[in-house]
């Protein structure tokens, strides 16, 4: 997720590749929890496709306004408009991913509870909102929340892990403990620019890794 300041300068635009990757295996990864839903009529997998897809949502946009910020920089046009324009395409940009980006996460956690309850899961859609706009610190609050549904993600499959001694749930667990580790540090960490690039980083390996066992279990 771009915020203008914790890019670091020399990371500046190489983070639209990785959020446009970030959009694309995203986006194959919710097209093939799709396929195995229709092979399967598992509803866990049309979760999973759906949360993926809203993954997939958050970082295009997310790409494309970070991308109209990274050509306003080269526009000539005065100063206090420019950085008007940035700001507020900055703002449009973090909180479109912020609300695409947690709304898939809710729907990922609320798959592991393996119940179908609207009510719950309306539940669990109004109190992240609520919270996350009543809060004075919203991207505090964002990896907050982000960090407790992961953690919910995680034990999920570390159980399932442990229960089925499989690859493919030992690949997935590996991945979410490193998307767990890509936005908890925002809590703790003071080195935020820093942590900003290693959390890129760990989020396209946790999304490969997810992608290998998903095809490897739609070609069983």
């Amino acid at each position: 997720m771009a915020i203008i300041s914790l890019v670091p300068n020399w990371f500046f635009g190489l983070d639209i590749i990785f959020e446009l990757a970030f959009a694309i295996i995203t986006f194959f990864l919710s097209l093939y929890a799709f396929k195995i839903y229709k092979l399967s009529d598992q509803k866990q997998s049309r979760l999973f496709g759906i949360s993926f897809l809203l993954f997939s949502i958050s970082y295009f946009i997310q790409s494309i306004i970070n991308l109209s910020i990274l050509t306003k920089f080269g526009e000539n046009i005065h100063v206090l408009i420019k950085l008007k324009e940035i700001s507020l395409l900055n703002y449009i940009g973090i909180y479109t991913h912020l609300i695409f980006f947690l709304i898939g996460l809710l729907t990922l956690t609320y798959m592991t509870f393996k119940i179908q309850n609207k009510k719950l899961y309306i539940l669990l859609f109004l109190v992240s909102m609520l919270s996350l706009f009543l809060s004075m610190n919203k991207i505090y609050w964002f990896y907050f929340l982000a960090s407790i549904f992961l953690i919910f993600i995680v034990i999920h499959y570390f159980n399932n892990y442990v229960r089925y001694k499989q690859v493919n749930n030992l690949l997935v667990l590996i991945a979410f403990i490193m998307l767990l580790f890509g936005h908890i540090h925002f809590i703790f960490s003071v080195n935020h620019a820093f942590f900003y690039v290693i959390g890129h980083f760990l989020e396209l390996g946790a999304y490969i890794l997810i992608l290998i066992s998903l095809l490897r279990m739609f070609r069983k």
